[in-house]
């Protein structure tokens, strides 16, 4: 659900693996891949164009959904799948984030939803065309039932791992994602740029990651998490600071909004993160 870059990538190769695989996207985007496919340009799995079914909404039963929106449109997509097509089924959510998770599994009490997290850069260039950006294309996904999706998604070519700790899962991504994003789209810089000239708001969002994860049981290595950012290539744009840049919805809410009502939840404080989420949600008020 959600034939977005990661989305897509995920339902091409998939349905080239020859697993019967269905995207479910808007009405425009479900009758261009209908009737062109999903088209992916990729420095790993090279060009192809595959041909899966697509639809607007889920009209029967699935063994297995992946969602793959962005929290933005997270609501509207839910919509079309009935709980009664999902009861028994694994969910597997994609988005960024955490708070995902608990909406997820009190829409569907029926469907075993498995907390987990994807690691790719890719984009949808125009409905049914994608881009696979990076050199890697890894998921940890967590629960015992995993294991045999975990086995589908190694044949298609993605990296899975099966984990037990579903938190640690979403707060290991979260903690990297949510000082990157956040100070990247605040400052309209790609990460290189925010890595010297921002990095006190950097460092000071990631401590009040590590902080509100710890209230709720979440240990967080900070400074693994400050060698990843390192790592990352000075040109890197996370999307957050892409959907500025593009006029596109941001999810400020869903990724930095989140962090503050957790925090206040936990009696805590993240006063950078709620300085940054404020700014960027006048910025979007005021631009569109």
């Amino acid at each position: 659900m959600g034939p977005g870059g990661v989305g897509g990538l995920l339902a091409a190769l998939l349905a080239r693996a020859g697993e019967r695989t269905r995207v479910l996207a808007t009405e425009g985007t479900a009758a261009r891949i209908a009737d062109s496919g999903l088209s992916v340009g990729s420095p790993v799995y090279g060009d192809f164009t595959a041909e899966p079914d697509a639809a607007h909404e889920l009209t029967g039963p699935t063994d297995v959904l992946f969602v793959t929106t962005k929290g933005t449109g997270l609501s509207d997509a839910l919509a079309r799948v009935p709980a009664e097509h999902v009861r028994g089924a694994l969910i597997v959510p994609l988005l960024n984030g955490f708070e995902h998770v608990e909406i997820l599994r009190g829409r569907y009490p029926g469907a075993r939803v498995l907390p987990a997290a994807i690691h790719v850069g890719a984009s949808r260039d125009a409905p049914g065309v994608v881009r696979h950006t990076s050199p890697y294309n890894r998921m940890e996904i967590a629960g015992e039932e995993a294991h045999a999706l975990a086995e589908v998604l190694r044949g298609a070519g993605v990296e899975v791992d099966v984990v037990e700790d579903g938190d640690r899962v979403l707060w290991d991504k979260y903690a990297f994602l949510l000082p990157t994003a956040l100070v990247c789209a605040h400052a309209l810089m790609p990460i290189g740029r925010a890595r010297e000239e921002r990095r006190a708001d950097m460092d000071a969002v990631l401590e009040e990651v590590v902080r509100v994860a710890a209230a709720r049981g979440v240990s967080v290595d900070a400074d693994a998490v400050r060698r990843t950012i390192a790592e990352r290539p000075a040109h890197t744009r996370p999307s957050l600071l892409f959907d500025r840049e593009t006029g596109r919805p941001m999810e400020t809410d869903a990724l930095g909004g989140a962090l503050v009502r957790a925090a206040r939840a936990a009696g805590l404080e993240a006063p950078v993160t709620e300085r940054i989420v404020a700014d960027l949600e006048r910025e979007e008020a005021r631009t569109g």
